[in-house]
Order: C-alpha cells, then structure tokens, then sequence
C-alpha cells in the first residue's frame, strides 16, 4: 500500500512537470535591461578624486521603470546625494536625470547606500542606451562628487 501511495506521488510528479515544461521561461522577466558600474574616485571627471572609497551600481530597466542598487564596498563618509547623471556627447559630466535620494550617511559608511525605483521618460532609457549614463555618489568632503561610474549594459 506505501508503494502504491509513493508511486502515485511520483507519477502525479512527473505528470506536473511534463505540463510545466517550458525552454523558454527563466524567471526573468521578458525585455529586461541590465546596467552595472564600478564606482571610485579615479571616474570622477573633470577632475578625478582622491578617496579608498569604492562602490557597486546595478541599474535594471523594464520597460519605463528604472530600479537600482547602490552598495559602498569601503568606507565612505557622509553620503548625501547620489544621482544617474547624463553625460553629454561633448563632455565628460552632465546633469542629474534619476535622483537616488539616498539616506545621509555618517562616517565610515558601508553597505547599501541607496535602492529603489522610478518611472522615466523616454529620453533617460536613450542615454541608457547609447552608454551616456552614469551613477555618482556625492559626500560632504566631495560635493561634486566623490565615486563614480559609468553604467554598461550587461
């Protein structure tokens, strides 16, 4: 009678997973984009930065919705802004187009200094796209900009 019950259990399963059978689902969502960039102070343009702060940006892009992830690997003082920025054709900064609005942070910063999410206008997803972004962290001793990093598609 046990044997029974398993093998009825185990064909039930099998059933289940011949019905479910699909090559093409992977979990992840059809027509998503990913960005990644390392951040340091040797990206900061025009002028690059002297700091041992380092960071990680992973930006994803669904359709209009831009989300994001910025993590601080080494220490960093006093985060008070950080920013997707657009870089011009004809220069090496531009302006901001997605704000973080990241908690400040006091000395000594590591972990996740900001995540969330926002719907854009068609514009940002172009700059996206042609490799003109870019993700800066900005600090008190730095305010233009401490760590940066321009964002690749994956």
């Amino acid at each position: 009678m046990r044997a029974t019950r398993v093998l009825a259990v185990l064909s039930a399963l099998a059933a289940i997973g011949v019905a479910c059978k699909d090559e093409t689902i992977s979990g992840i969502p059809s027509g998503l984009e990913v960005y990644t960039a390392t951040l340091n102070g040797a990206n900061e343009a025009p002028t690059p930065v002297t700091t041992t702060a380092t960071g990680t940006a992973i930006v994803t892009v669904l359709g209009n919705l831009v989300s994001w992830k910025v993590d601080v690997l080494t220490p960093i003082d006093s985060i008070f802004l950080g920013h997707i920025h657009r870089r011009a054709a004809d220069s090496v900064a531009g302006n901001v187009r997605v704000d973080f609005a990241p908690t400040p942070t006091g000395a000594g910063f590591t972990g996740t200094a900001t995540v969330g999410s926002a719907t854009v206008a068609d514009s940002i997803l172009t700059i996206l796209h042609e490799g003109r972004a870019y993700v800066n962290i900005h600090t008190k001793a730095h305010t233009g900009g401490e760590i940066r990093g321009t964002l690749v598609r994956q």
